[in-house]
């Protein structure tokens, strides 16, 4: 997340969520082993005008239905993990487009433990809450609560993580961890060509920590070491099994981090190995969304290269999906990219290097501009913002 993860032993299913998210799904989009992988996305911006995107939304809207209202509703959002700047974009964003349409949004952390998640669902449930929301949880984890939302009627979304299995839940919208892991191993194999070390990689047995591997080894790179990271301690716990890793393997050429907030603690383990030095005299640090810790790190020169995708917009697409349910009751779209109109491919990634970083406080801008592109169209189908 994504993104955000959770510590798995906690419920005694290392091996078997392992194997669970190397299954096959209509989400998974890892290039197939020995395919050369396509070029590193160019830098991201908008690509549609305001007016372009306006009267895209107001396509979108007319195609949805004559103008009606939407009830005011209670969300229920399960966090994975507060502490990730991934969970923290996907549920600000949530709650931003909650609000636009009238709606309330309660929280519950879980915290990377699956116990602490799975008591969350119940005590999002207990507060009678509309829907169930949540940033890409395994269904395993949760499935009581799940079951739980099924009885009563209450639909369960997931947003920012794909999912091996994801039949208990109602729908779900997710960036293309594949094809972002493609981005950002293509980058790294082009970096290590000349380099025989191998890549110290942190993964995680969820969906889309496997998939995200698989692209690396997909592209080819030497793996001189895999664990997975710990999403109860990700950054003072991945900066000791980094640090350790480095130790053991002090020819290393990359280290991988698959768990986006694992990298503040990875960076701080080869700061401390490599003091003062960069790439190539010191192993190259790739990780996954470029969160603002991240760029910041990148501006000092302490993490090399990540690709972004804007995940807020699953979030957007997630409220714009229920608010379709319950306005129209028009059922929630089973595609995990909806398609809401040519050039509306709001999931576009771009890889993040020192060459293209965004001014200083400020993101990656979004490929198409989500926020506007929603907010039109509720405007013009729910008559919200007048």
């Amino acid at each position: 997340m994504r993104s955000t993860g959770l510590k798995i032993a906690a419920l005694g299913m290392t091996a078997a969520m392992a194997l669970a998210a190397c299954g096959g799904s209509a989400e998974k989009t890892t290039p197939t082993p020995g395919a050369a992988p396509p070029a590193p996305a160019a830098p991201a911006g908008p690509t549609l005008s305001a007016s372009e995107l306006d009267a895209l939304a107001a396509t979108a809207a007319k195609k949805a239905g004559p103008a009606t209202s939407v009830p005011k509703l209670t969300i229920g959002y399960l966090r994975y993990v507060a502490q990730s700047p991934a969970d923290q974009r996907m549920y600000d964003s949530a709650v931003a487009a909650a609000k636009i349409l009238g709606w309330t949004v309660i929280p519950c952390d879980g915290q990377g433990d699956p116990a602490k998640m799975a008591a969350c669902g119940n005590t999002l449930l207990d507060q009678n809450i509309d829907v169930l929301l949540n940033d890409g949880i395994p269904q395993t984890v949760i499935a009581t609560a799940l079951q739980r939302a099924r009885r009563e009627g209450v639909p369960t979304v997931y947003s920012g993580g794909s999912l091996d299995k994801a039949d208990l839940y109602t729908a779900g919208y997710v960036p293309p961890d594949g094809e972002m892991g493609t981005t950002l191993a293509t980058y790294v194999a082009s970096q290590l060509k000349e380099r025989s070390g191998g890549a110290i990689v942190q993964g995680f047995p969820a969906s889309w920590g496997v998939e995200r591997v698989d692209a690396l080894k997909a592209a080819g790179v030497k793996i001189a070491s895999q664990q997975d990271a710990d999403a109860t301690n990700l950054v003072q716990g991945t900066q000791q099994q980094i640090a350790a890793q480095l130790n053991q393997h002090p020819d290393a050429s990359a280290v991988w981090i698959t768990f986006e907030t694992a990298v503040l603690g990875a960076a701080q383990a080869v700061k401390a190995r490599y003091p003062g030095k960069q790439f190539p005299d010191r192993p190259l640090l790739a990780t996954f969304y470029a969160n603002r810790p991240t760029l910041d790190l990148m501006r000092k020169g302490q993490v090399d290269a990540a690709v972004e995708n804007s995940l807020e917009w699953s979030s957007w697409a997630a409220i714009d999906q229920i608010a379709e349910l319950k306005a129209r009751k028009t059922p929630m779209s089973k595609d995990v990219r909806p398609n809401y109109g040519a050039g509306l491919d709001f999931w576009r990634s771009t890889l993040v290097t020192k060459d293209n970083l965004p001014p200083a406080g400020q993101l990656v801008p979004p490929p198409v501009d989500y926020e506007a592109f929603f907010t039109a169209k509720w405007k013009y189908e729910f008559g919200t913002g007048n």
